[in-house]
């Protein structure tokens, strides 16, 4: 029997399954459809936060060189938008998938929206676990998925588990800069850059690329300005998922240069 503690207490798995059940439509309204970070291409580019995450998309879709007819994999799909971006892109099949029911229910509405259901699918699933037979994909990317997963090695095997021989794995994800642990809700576990490299080798990946980023992720102010503004204008929505004093560091966070690091980098499985 378990007890009432046990019974209650919460896994990481939960509260990253509660936070974007809850918070994916208002983070939607602040930061546009896709739900990762904003790539700028040198300091005279000043895209909107909209644009500058697709441009973002726009340099994995270029790592994962996708070939017409291929099966993707896309780990921690959000609510579709870099998936349908990439079959824009590319004759391929995209399965999304995602353990917040809420995100995989809103990203399938928008596939038939689009009319794209034919080619992207979205799956409830949990990548430590994927629901997959072996050598059934040829690719895959995650976009800021990993950083939710404690057990980036189990996770990494996994995904590797599903890939044919000689496919690419593209990872878009946040790292600790030294001295500063990226933490937030108890939702995020970040290594250091070295480190994150080195799990991806002990999944047994093969490293083709693996580029600091950081500076390109980098919001120009204008855009950091508007962001801050967006999340003060739905401040008693966020409260509700951060509390008074994260949402006081989320704001702060947008407002001065990130005290985290960002990486892309593009593995084979052999």
């Amino acid at each position: 029997m378990t007890s009432g503690a046990q019974a209650n207490e919460e896994t990481v798995e939960d509260k990253v399954v509660d936070f974007y059940d809850n918070f994916t439509e208002t983070f939607r309204d602040i930061w546009g459809d896709n739900l990762h970070v904003g790539y700028w291409l040198d300091d005279a580019d000043d895209a909107p936060i909209e644009k500058a995450t697709d441009q973002l998309t726009d340099q994995l879709i270029a790592r994962l060189a996708p070939r017409p007819g291929q099966r993707i994999l896309d780990v921690g799909c959000g609510v579709g938008q870099p998936a349908f971006r990439l079959v824009g892109a590319a004759d391929v099949e995209v399965v999304g998938i995602s353990i917040s029911s809420y995100q995989i229910g809103r990203a399938g509405e928008r596939a038939r929206e689009r009319g794209l259901a034919d080619r992207v699918t979205f799956q409830h699933a949990d990548a430590a676990e994927l629901p997959f037979s072996d050598a059934s994909f040829d690719g895959a990317w995650a976009f800021e998925s990993l950083i939710h997963m404690p057990d980036k090695e189990k996770v990494l095997r996994e995904i590797k588990r599903v890939l044919r021989p000689g496919s690419t794995l593209v990872l878009a994800d946040m790292f600790s800069q030294p001295d500063t642990e990226l933490t937030f809700q108890d939702i995020i576990t970040s290594p250091e850059m070295d480190d994150y490299r080195a799990v991806i080798e002990q999944a047994g990946l093969v490293v083709k690329e693996f580029t600091d980023v950081t500076a390109n992720t980098l919001a120009p102010q204008a855009v950091r300005e508007s962001i801050a503004a967006a999340l003060l204008a739905r401040k008693d929505d966020v409260i509700q998922m951060t509390g008074p004093e994260e949402f006081e560091r989320m704001v702060d966070g947008v407002r001065v240069p990130k005290s985290y690091g960002y990486l892309l980098a593009t593995v084979t499985t052999d």
